[in-house]
C-alpha cells in the first residue's frame, strides 16, 4: 500500500513539474541578444518613412516577445504579455495602426500617429532590454 502512495506522489510531483516548465516564461534575455535588439531599435528610430518606422517597430517588439518564449501571432503575444505591460491599451493602439498599413490600401500615417506607435512600441523595448 505504501508503495502506491509513493507512485502516485511521484506522478503528482512529475506532473506539477510539467506543468510549471511549460508555463514559466524566460525572463531575461542574454546580454548579446539585447545589444542586437538596441540596434535593431535604433535603425528603427532612424527611418523617414512614417508607415515603414511603425511596420518595423513592430517587428522589433515582436522579436522582443519571441525572445521571451512568447508563442504566436504579435497579439497573441500581446495578449500573454499584458500583465507585464504598462500602458497595454497605447500598444494595442499602435498594432491596429500596424494593421492598418499593413492592410488598407493608400493609407497616410502622419508623423504625430507614428511617433504615438513608437512611444508604445518603445515600452516594450526599453522595459525587456533595461
Amino acid at each position: 500500500m505504501l508503495w502506491f502512495f509513493l507512485l502516485i506522489g511521484f506522478a503528482l510531483l512529475s506532473l506539477g513539474f510539467v506543468i510549471w516548465m511549460s508555463l514559466r516564461r524566460r525572463t531575461k534575455i542574454p546580454a548579446l541578444r539585447k545589444a542586437h535588439f538596441r540596434e535593431a531599435w535604433n535603425a528603427v528610430i532612424e527611418i523617414n518613412d512614417h508607415s515603414r518606422r511603425v511596420i518595423e517597430a513592430e517587428k522589433v517588439c515582436d522579436a522582443v516577445l519571441k525572445a521571451l518564449d512568447y508563442t504566436g501571432t504579435f497579439a497573441e503575444k500581446l495578449q500573454q504579455a499584458g500583465p507585464r505591460l504598462k500602458n497595454i491599451d497605447d500598444i494595442w493602439n499602435a498594432h491596429r495602426l500596424r494593421n492598418r498599413i499593413a492592410h488598407e490600401m493608400n493609407i497616410r500615417v502622419s508623423a504625430a500617429q507614428s511617433d504615438r506607435a513608437l512611444q508604445a512600441f518603445a515600452q516594450i523595448v526599453h522595459q525587456f532590454l533595461s
